[in-house]
């Protein structure tokens, strides 16, 4: 059953991605039917109560009945204590907390979605093998979408597949429709392959290390294709993600590598080795970006100032009017997935416009949240953060260690990304953020797996090198 759930959510991860980004109902409702389909079999099976903890249940839960309350049917004697005024119910004996119940109940099924697939990632992680094919899956994955997405902007070929582009015609977007969802994505990818970098060119320093020690040695180890393997991957990333021209896509990505070096730093890596592969990654980024061409990328930062002033028409100015539709809705929200609906009441810019997103993550699911459900939210994913800051200082296993580095650098990634974005309102970016999520968490309480595994070698070392610890898979 475990290969079934593994092959299941790699594939319905795949569809979202590939599918537009999951932002066409129609091709993402496939992907809805695969993971709820599995969360069946697994609740079926009877493993999901011996994979998860009550720490880890009732979050979810908590979120899943708040939303529920705002489709629930209330007396209209409560409308005032949940911000709503008799005037919009006219005729109406009772109402919901959502000013848009369909809208909620669509992105309710759409949590569920993310929570199931979270669940089966958790049941996942108990097999090390399992765990280690998702991680190389994600890679996989991010690596078509940055060849794709290259092979857009440097041949003028802007389709995805069958269908052409209409806008974004100058940069790379991949599979997505809009180059910072694209851009969301390859942040998100980008920092495993990074520290799969760092942990082989840790591994061949270690073995090279000693008298003797000359380039031709070097050269001649094994691990040091690995070594080129993963840097090659890290590079076109990270160019991928520079040509989408996705300004905080490009700024988020730089941050989070700084955080995993930083955080590389304070546990057994030495200065030079991080100073080197560093060093080597941005040369090599910088070489291709060069190549191909820097104008265009450069052009894009000029205009920053023009986005985020104080006056005119521009983000901020959503973002103020968002502010103040958290106001009006302080507890409950004004319904989940309802902002496009809610916005109109509090709208002072881009008034011949439909706004249908705040642009900030964060202002954004606290007003269709309130301040109680977006505390639950980040407050569960900052924890799951620390958690793996904390997992990769105590890990004794090397691709344990890689796995909480790279799931805190991809964490840090989109949490910045969602100060000016909507990364988390995209379908197919949220499953796999909620992937990643489980991926941390399950590093970070490994004692939870009822199975003992043996420490698996790191790439590029042999397992008769690598001394058992616990009885064999």
């Amino acid at each position: 059953m475990l290969r079934l759930l593994e092959v299941g959510l790699i594939a319905a991860v795949c569809v979202a991605v590939l599918s537009f980004g999951g932002t066409v109902p129609a091709f993402f409702a496939i992907t809805q039917l695969i993971v709820l389909g599995l969360g069946i079999i697994l609740l079926l099976s009877g493993q999901f109560s011996r994979c998860t903890s009550i720490r880890t249940v009732v979050p979810p839960l908590l979120l899943v009945a708040l939303v529920l309350l705002q489709v629930c049917p209330l007396p209209l004697s409560l409308a005032s204590l949940f911000g709503r005024t008799r005037t919009e119910l006219p005729g109406s004996t009772h109402f919901t907390v959502s000013m848009a119940p369909y809208q909620t109940l669509s992105h309710l099924l759409l949590l569920v979605t993310y929570l199931t697939a979270f669940f089966l990632t958790l049941v996942l992680c108990r097999d090390r093998r399992a765990k280690k094919r998702l991680v190389y899956g994600l890679v996989s994955l991010g690596v078509f979408e940055a060849l794709y997405g290259l092979i857009q902007y440097l041949t003028g070929w802007q389709q995805i597949f069958t269908y052409v582009k209409k806008y974004y015609l100058e940069e790379a977007t991949g599979t997505y429709i809009n180059r910072n969802h694209f851009a969301g994505l390859l942040e998100m990818i980008l920092p495993f392959a990074v520290v799969l970098v760092l942990l082989s060119a840790k591994l061949l320093l270690k073995n090279a290390s000693g008298e003797g020690r000359t380039f031709r040695r070097i050269y001649s180890m094994t691990e040091l294709p690995f070594l080129v393997f993963w840097f090659f991957l890290a590079i076109l990333l990270f160019a991928a993600l520079v040509l989408s021209r996705s300004r905080m896509g490009i700024i988020s990505a730089l941050l989070s590598l700084v955080a995993i070096v930083a955080l590389a730093g304070s546990a057994s890596m030495r200065a030079r080795t991080r100073a080197a592969v560093a060093a080597l990654f941005f040369l090599g980024v910088l070489g291709l970006i060069v190549w191909i061409g820097s104008d265009p990328v450069m052009s894009r930062f000029e205009t920053l100032g023009q986005e985020y002033n104080v006056s005119g028409q521009n983000r901020i100015s959503i973002w103020r009017d968002t502010i103040g539709l958290i106001r009006r809705h302080p507890f409950v929200g004004s319904g989940l997935g309802s902002f496009s609906v809610a916005y109109p009441s509090v709208q002072s810019a881009f008034l011949t416009l439909l706004v249908e997103h705040a642009h900030c993550d964060y202002l954004e699911v606290t007003s269709e949240l309130g301040l109680p459900g977006a505390v639950l939210v980040f407050g569960s994913i900052f924890w799951v953060l620390v958690q793996a800051v904390r997992q990769y200082r105590i890990a004794a296993e090397r691709f344990d260690k890689a796995v909480s580095l790279g799931c805190f650098g991809s964490i840090t990634a989109i949490l910045v990304h969602s100060l000016a974005d909507f990364n988390l309102y995209i379908p197919a970016n949220a499953l796999v953020f909620a992937v990643i999520l489980a991926l941390a968490r399950s590093n970070a309480h490994p004692a939870d797996n009822a199975e003992k595994h043996v420490a698996s070698p790191p790439i590029g070392e042999s397992r008769s090198e690598y001394p058992l610890v616990a009885p064999s898979e």
